[in-house]
């Protein structure tokens, strides 16, 4: 009960937070819609109305973008995104994060979308486990109850008058959309009844019912409703944004570039989404213009909260009745070239809020209904203490001198605020928040309260001390080994889209005679992407040193033949300003030698990465199976195991996940054939040519000059790599090249391709089916589709049981088969010619993917040559060591030159 009261309450703050402080949660770097006029006369919108949607989807990329910009930057309204998963079981267009580090990836692009959209997010806990065709598979393995537990919270937090979510049915795959509009729809009650969750209410959660329920938009095909749709309009044009919704929404979508959504701006042209209303509280009875129709969004509307309290509630209603007079006087006084003229009437919203809110405080209503109004009223104040932070300009940021800092280290935070108001502006306090165990001592004589006149500025400075258990920066949440769902690590943060600063300053001031604060997380300034460009992250504690073992995912050591050594590599980082030694040893399966028996470090400077090399002999009499060899480096008596990952690119702020320095030991009875040598052009993201090493075979990456120029015929396999003819030009243009490689004898092995590997350029989209087009890539008539098999453990029949991919070195059985993760092929081949040998076939137990495929396993022979489709997922199975996939993956390289 503890535990429950803990989440709970973490929740109800969280929420507060965001309603409060929009600083701390909002991007590190705004967008100019967030700044300046521009941003004052959105956050002016804001104020009269009191409407609250929730957005509820599966994942990343699941919501309708023109729609949540229309709900937040157009109508004002307070408008918040839960994605049940963050996307793990997707595929990677931009690099080689996969399954944990994939959704650390989705979340950061999801944070910068909302620069975009001004959109609060939430999370729950399922973890993606892939694509599905079963509503009934997805429920069991997140968990339906805790699941719609997830969403009930979340719901009663938050406190929506309405409920976005996707199509309740669709006809195909990518079931998970259709379990969250189910969770959605279901939560819309359970929210309601104290019954249900009871646990969350012990924690300070009250019951809460939603006015309507709506599902739609993207993710599926809408099911038909009684009465009128609700057409809710996306290309309008917004005079303050410049663009039309759907523009801006757009170009937030844009973000979603892990899974290659990066697309040019909608058109400006008219656009509406269309929406079905599932469930209403109470009953809508007529047709709907919008969404919106009947929700109470007036101040004087949350009297409803305190229902039969006649004698307080007079003492109230005025009061409220003022706020909002007080609240829509303020968009009319807004002028982009004269942003203080809102001021006065910010100041007296601001004071009617904290009049009504301390009449509600001292109220005898229940504390149900005290706590709906002192909250909603917090909020209110929240959203005008921003606005008059944009009107008064007064500038303040909170800058490190080093953005990544160890336990016990010291470093400097330096506060700046100027004002660039044309009177003068009164600094009453500037503050700096730590976590506990932290130190944070004032530097400097500079006096804290001072009154600044135009132009002016105050700099304000603190030493501070990391404490000696500090939390590393990392995500507080981590899969469950045991079920798709997560485990959630730090309780007060969950269903945050990630861990709050460690360091915030937060400026009490006043301007125009107006006192506002305003609060602002510690950041690190270094150098954009760009040209004049900057970017920004906030302080993150990393370990003294971080350690990394290479290979990092899997070594293979075969049981069959001669077992060579194997050799190990740890590469240690010193993240310490000042440099301490260290010395690095090997922890390897009983009976294992490992030389040297450990190694010493020397560094120089703060971030330094030494590297040494350790080598591993296998004893004799080695049986199949799986074991574990751990890097540890002590300095000073401690250990050090983990490795810090940085998940970073231009679009999103990094993001640090640590990993374990360990690697998984697979001795596996795996032979591979003489002489072989492969050649491989690598994808985005790809990382199987590692595998291929570990197997004992060489592997020679082939760039532009080596597949224009270079001998091909030195290779007996080349390899292309995932999504490989979609992102390599050079690759496209100079695939001629392999054919008559092919031709001449050598051997071909196309892992999967999307639909761009069915045109000649990968900007010409496809117009007709992929079962009637013919890829230029394939040697005889064929394409790429959308067909998979998503099931890990669908049974696959061997068509051509004595073909040599099955056989030779390594007979495929139904051993092979077993222990495969996620899924067992995508994009399968249309292969339309008899030249072509399908060697797979197999089928989905999902009744909504009933058909048996085929182009799983094809081969072609091409001259003295082969060509070889794999839509099998290697490229998971090798990461998480599945052992037929690198028995089957021996066969597909060991061909010899040649062989018919």
């Amino acid at each position: 009960m503890l535990r429950s009261r803990a989440l709970a309450a973490a929740v109800v703050s969280a929420v507060l937070a965001a309603s409060l402080s929009g600083e701390t949660s909002a991007p590190i770097v705004p967008l100019p819609w967030d700044q300046g006029a521009t941003g004052l006369g959105l956050a002016l919108r804001r104020l009269p109305t009191t409407a609250r949607v929730l957005y509820v989807t599966a994942h990343p990329d699941d919501e309708d973008n023109g729609v949540l910009v229309r709900l937040s930057r157009g109508l004002g309204v307070r408008t918040a995104l839960l994605s049940l998963t963050r996307g793990e079981g997707g595929q990677n267009a931009i690099g080689p994060e996969l399954f944990d580090a994939l959704g650390v990836l989705r979340t950061g692009e999801l944070m910068a979308m909302h620069r975009y959209d001004g959109v609060e997010q939430f999370f729950g806990r399922a973890y993606e486990f892939g694509y599905s065709f079963s509503v009934e598979e997805t429920f069991e393995k997140w968990g339906r109850e805790e699941s719609l537990g997830d969403v009930v919270r979340v719901v009663r937090a938050f406190r929506p008058d309405v409920i976005v979510t996707l199509p309740l049915e669709y006809p195909g795959g990518g079931q998970h959309h259709q379990a969250a509009a189910r969770l959605a729809q279901a939560a819309f009650r359970s929210a309601a009844e104290p019954a249900r969750f009871p646990e969350q209410l012990a924690g300070g959660l009250r019951p809460w019912q939603a006015r309507k329920i709506y599902q739609g938009g993207v993710g599926g095909t809408n099911v038909e409703q009684e009465g009128t749709p609700v057409r809710v309009p996306a290309g309008v044009l917004d005079p303050l944004l410049g663009l039309t919704w759907l523009e801006l929404g757009s170009l937030g979508r844009g973000m979603h570039r892990s899974q290659a959504q990066a697309r040019l701006k909608a058109d400006p042209g008219p656009s509406e989404r269309t929406y079905h209303l599932l469930d209403s509280e109470p009953p809508v009875t007529g047709p709907e213009a919008d969404i919106l129709d009947g929700i109470d969004a007036t101040v004087r509307g949350w009297l409803r909260f305190a229902p039969g309290h006649e004698t307080i509630l007079p003492r109230l209603a005025p009061s409220l009745e003022d706020l909002e007079a007080a609240l829509a006087a303020a968009p009319p006084a807004f002028d982009a070239e004269a942003p203080t003229a809102a001021i006065p009437a910010l100041d007296a919203a601001l004071g009617e809020a904290v009049r009504a809110l301390s009449r509600v405080r001292d109220s005898r209503l229940p504390d149900d209904a005290k706590a709906e109004l002192e909250e909603r009223l917090r909020d209110k104040e929240g959203q005008i203490q921003h606005a008059l932070s944009l009107a008064q300009r007064v500038a303040f940021e909170v800058t490190v001198d080093d953005g990544e800092v160890a336990r016990g280290e010291s470093f400097a935070v330096t506060a700046r605020v100027w004002n660039q108001g044309a009177g003068s502006a009164t600094v009453e306090s500037l503050s700096l928040s730590v976590p506990p165990g932290w130190s944070a001592l004032r530097t400097g004589s500079e006096e804290e309260r001072r009154t600044l006149g135009a132009g002016g500025s105050l700099e304000v400075g603190w030493k501070v001390t990391v404490g000696p258990e500090a939390r590393y920066a990392q995500p507080y949440w981590r899969k469950d080994p045991a079920r798709d769902r997560h485990d959630v690590l730090v309780p007060e943060h969950e269903t945050l889209p990630g861990s709050p600063p460690d360091v915030v300053a937060e400026l009490r001031y006043a301007a125009e005679s107006v006192s506002t604060r305003v609060s602002r997380p510690a950041v690190f300034r270094y150098p954009g992407p760009f040209v004049g460009g900057e970017k920004r992250r906030v302080v993150r504690v990393v370990p003294a040193l971080s350690v990394r073992l290479a290979p990092e995912g899997v070594v293979v050591v075969p049981t069959a033949g001669p077992r060579p050594r194997k050799e190990l590599r740890v590469a240690v980082t010193n993240n310490r300003s000042e440099a301490r030694p260290a010395v690095a040893r090997l922890e390897g399966p009983p009976g294992w030698s490992i030389t040297p028996r450990e190694a010493p470090l020397a560094f120089r400077y703060e971030g330094e990465e030494v590297t040494v090399r350790f080598f591993v002999d296998p004893p004799a009499g080695l049986a199949e199976g799986e074991s574990e060899v751990r890097a540890v480096v002590v300095q000073e008596g401690r250990e050090h195991r983990e490795g810090v990952q940085l998940v970073a690119y231009d679009h999103v702020q990094p993001r640090n996940f640590l990993r374990p320095a360990a690697a998984r030991v697979l001795a596996l009875d795996v032979r591979t054939t003489p002489a072989t040598s492969v050649g491989y052009v690598k994808g985005p993201g790809d990382e199987v040519a590692e595998a291929i090493r570990q197997l004992g075979v060489p592997v020679n990456f082939l760039e532009p000059d080596d597949l224009a120029f270079g001998d091909l015929s030195r290779y007996s396999t080349i390899v292309t790599g995932i999504r490989a003819y979609e992102t390599r030009d050079d690759l496209r243009s100079l695939h001629p090249r392999l054919m008559a490689y092919v031709e001449a004898g050598g051997n071909l092995v196309v892992q999967y391709n999307r639909a761009p590997f069915n045109a000649l350029s990968p900007s010409l989209r496809p117009s007709r089916s992929p079962e009637t087009l013919e890829s230029p890539f394939t040697p005889y008539p064929a394409s790429v589709t959308s067909r998979r098999i998503t099931d890990e453990d669908a049974p696959l029949t061997l068509l051509v049981p004595g073909h040599p991919l099955f056989t030779t070195p390594n007979r495929i059985g139904p051993a092979d088969w077993r222990g495969w993760v996620q899924e067992r092929g995508i994009q399968f081949l249309s292969a339309r010619d008899p030249r072509y040998v399908e060697l797979l076939a197999g089928r989905d137990p999902f009744p909504k993917n009933p058909d048996e495929h085929r182009g799983i396993l094809v081969e072609a022979k091409v001259g003295r040559g082969s060509w070889t489709y794999v839509g099998l997922v290697l490229f998971r199975q090798l990461p998480a060591g599945t052992p037929g996939a690198y028995r089957l993956l021996a066969n597909l390289v060991g061909r010899p030159r040649g062989t018919r």
